[in-house]
């Protein structure tokens, strides 16, 4: 039986009951920029290294921007974890990609374990 890191028995049930949802967030790799810019291109390719964490994802609100020629929704998503997750990564879930908006805020109360709330965004159309 295999046993991925976000069901690992080291979690209480009481965290995985939680956190019910499972994510891969995904690390980019920089690629240098074409055009000699000195910012590197990030890459979320399946090359990019991922790692799974469990978490509670909400969503928040959804727009649909009036735009010639496209109809695109723009949905804001919540996602609650115990895990980090930085500003230039993205989350996978239900095999959508998601991109992280702004800085996750921490919250690390004492004693307990560190919280995160990240804010999601997710362009259709």
């Amino acid at each position: 039986m295999d046993v991925s890191p976000a069901d690992s028995p080291q979690l209480p049930k009481e965290v995985r009951l939680q956190l019910p949802h499972r994510l891969t967030v995904v690390t980019p790799t920089e690629a240098p920029d074409p055009y000699g810019n000195p910012t590197p291109l990030l890459e979320y390719g399946p090359d990019s290294p991922r790692r799974e964490i469990r978490g509670y994802m909400q969503p928040v609100t959804s727009d649909e921007p009036v735009e010639p020629g496209r109809q695109p929704v723009i949905t804001t998503w919540r996602l609650f974890t115990f895990s980090p997750v930085g500003a230039r990564e993205r989350v996978e879930w239900k095999a959508r990609p998601y991109r992280v908006d702004g800085e996750p805020e921490a919250w690390e109360p004492r004693p307990g374990r560190a919280r995160y709330w990240v804010r999601l965004i997710e362009v259709e159309g």
